[in-house]
């Protein structure tokens, strides 16, 4: 008997995040990446399902994240399947998203905002001022300008041509996938871009989208694309194993699959004011593990990090270093792995990231506020004991002595020097000084990346496991991929800092600042 051909319905709304924890707490309309484009290449396989539906909402997406979707749509389309992208109202990103479908409807009452990209930065100098805060911020490394919102007006030179650089590479990328995507010249695409934003009739006039539609109305869309089919149930193509399977293969040899997403601290991974932490102790703790298991031949790490303690991301690099000793280490970027989250990741075997993923920031930056000024225009004085000759260095009642700062930029010259540049140096396979060439803090995208050696090929996640299980001798091999996930406290979830759920201790003047990147 024939089977009824199937079109499959993806609905994108809230977040595509890189791990969903599994409590009763869980976002129900999260969306795991992995899971997702696991799903998409199921759809790609069967022989029923003919058609896929993306249907986006207004869903928190990175540009990396999309081109990992893009990458698993064309393939898709490879098999000879079609694709559609249903819209109610787009930005660049997502108008960007929905490009990676052969057709796009926009809702009759949306729009699109394409209109190109913007790199905004808000500067604090002058509000410290007036407050009588005092940065005392010290950066190695002309590009790490994550400290001028502090102490300029302004980008200084060096940060606002690393912001056009970045800017122009995102742009380019956009302007290829609309030509393509749209059948039209490139310098036309760039004339739709400066013509913007559209609304949905005029969208439809510029060709931007096939046609108006509303969600439902997409059913009768999809049996007209699919005569004779029926919506595929997404449990169908579930890429999750049950218990019993899982029971009766568990000598099959394992991939670990590690994601280590937000800022690098001390302690245990957590989430601070609503963000996720990498604890530098569960991530120790975790690699160990991996590399201790004999079942486990291989171990992929993604990354989604700006950066964070120098501290941790030293431990972290060091486990990640000796588990790399026994089995293979397989690093994936996902949206930003720049400052720390590069740092780490170099003790990889190989590196992969997405042409759009933001990355290097190879520099630190360390220092404190002093709120002196602040504190005698409240009449507030303070009175203390000491001792030692600098005690009182990290305090922040007081700025820094000279020789304080002496001692500071002593402590930061040296993690620049001897660690953070050699041990890239020995990652890469290059000398101090030319990797000294794309470091001084540098953000460069992952093609930019690329190009300067930074990291090993193009892929995203999905690549990243087939090439881990290359590496451990597995292709071919049937091979199950292990999460390892941290379970969320119910800690994580109340909103106040109760019981130091939600506080983050930087240990010392020395860290690594985190690039803050919002491109829209």
């Amino acid at each position: 008997m024939r089977r009824r051909p199937l079109y499959l319905v993806l609905t994108l709304k809230n977040a595509v995040v890189e791990e969903r924890s599994e409590t009763i707490f869980s976002s129900k309309t999260q969306i795991d990446l992995l899971q997702l484009l696991t799903t998409i290449d199921a759809a790609r396989r069967s022989r029923q399902v003919k058609l896929l539906i993306l249907v986006v909402r207004n869903v928190s997406i990175g540009w990396a994240q999309i081109e990992e979707i893009h990458a698993e749509l064309d393939k898709f389309h490879e098999a000879g399947k079609r694709s559609i992208a249903i819209l109610q109202q787009a930005d660049n990103r997502l108008y960007y998203l929905a490009c990676g479908a052969q057709e796009i409807y926009l809702a009759p009452s949306g729009g699109i905002d394409l209109i190109g990209l913007r790199a905004e930065v808000l500067f604090f100098k002058n509000a410290l001022d007036y407050l009588g805060v005092e940065p005392e911020l010290i950066s190695l490394g002309q590009y790490k300008s994550a400290g001028e919102v502090f102490n300029r007006e302004e980008m200084s030179e060096a940060s606002r041509a690393m912001s056009i650089s970045i800017l122009n590479d995102l742009q380019g990328r956009i302007l290829a996938k609309l030509a393509s995507g749209r059948g039209i010249d490139r310098t036309v695409a760039q004339e739709v871009i400066d013509a913007g934003p559209y609304t949905a009739r005029q969208a439809v006039d510029r060709g931007l989208v096939n046609g108006l539609l509303y969600e439902d109305e997409v059913e009768d869309l999809a049996r007209e694309k699919v005569p004779g089919g029926q919506e595929c149930p997404l449990g169908d193509l579930d890429p999750r194993e049950g218990w019993f399977k899982r029971l009766v293969t568990w000598r099959r040899p394992q991939i670990a699959y590690l994601v280590a997403e937000g800022l690098i601290m001390a302690g245990e991974s957590r989430r601070g004011r609503g963000r996720p932490l990498i604890g530098a102790d569960t991530l120790v703790e975790a690699l160990k593990h991996a590399r201790e298991n004999k079942r486990i031949r291989a171990v992929v790490l993604r990354l989604n990090s700006p950066g964070g303690s120098a501290l941790a991301s030293d431990l972290i690099w060091r486990a990640v270093k000796l588990t790399g000793e026994k089995k293979p280490v397989i690093i994936s970027f996902g949206n930003v792995a720049a400052s720390g989250g590069y740092y780490i990741a170099v003790a990889g075997r190989r590196i992969l990231t997405m042409p759009a993923a933001l990355t290097g920031s190879i520099g630190v930056i360390g220092g404190k506020f002093s709120v002196q000024k602040l504190l005698s225009r409240l009449g507030i004085t303070v009175d203390s004991v000491e001792t030692g000759a600098r005690s009182g260095y990290l305090s922040i009642t007081r700025p820094f002595s000279e020789s304080e700062e002496q001692v500071v930029r002593e402590q930061m010259r040296e993690f620049y020097e001897e660690l953070f540049l050699k041990k890239v140096a020995e990652g890469r396979h290059r000398s101090v000084e030319q990797i000294r060439e794309v470091a001084e803090g540098r953000v460069w995208t992952g093609g930019q990346a690329l190009a300067n050696g930074l990291v090993d090929e193009a892929g995203g996640v999905r690549k990243a496991i087939e090439l881990a299980r290359k590496e451990a001798g597995l292709a071919g091999r049937k091979t199950r991929l292990v999460r390892f996930a941290r379970k969320r406290r119910w800690l994580d979830f109340l909103p106040l800092p109760l019981f130091g759920a939600s506080s983050i201790e930087l240990q010392g003047p020395l860290f690594l600042m985190p690039e803050e990147w919002d491109i829209k």
